[in-house]
């Protein structure tokens, strides 16, 4: 689903034009990514959580050429699905 195609989806159902869900939407995820940036979790109920991950530096080694070489420290997203989510999933069936 793209960024329009939710705008669409998200305007039908609250009976919005697409241009006042487009805003709430932008606002929605410019506070999310403002929290975030201040390493702040955000727990969205029924949807799950996104928190920010500290790695610290290690040590990496190239395979071929056996060199060494430092990897600095950095911050990763991470997001943790709620359990009606992982409830939803687990009802699906694999098609293969």
């Amino acid at each position: 689903m793209t960024n329009q195609e939710l705008i669409a989806a998200l305007a039908k159902r609250m009976g919005w034009t697409q241009k006042q869900t487009s805003e709430v939407l932008e606002s929605a995820v410019s506070i999310i990514n403002n929290n975030l940036e201040e390493s702040n979790s955000v727990n969205i109920q029924g949807f799950g959580l996104f928190e920010t991950k500290k790695k610290g530096e290690r040590i990496s080694v190239n395979p071929v050429s056996k060199q060494r070489f430092l990897v600095p420290p950095k911050i990763s997203l991470a997001f943790r699905p709620g359990q009606t989510i992982k409830d939803n999933l687990k009802k699906l069936e694999v098609n293969e």
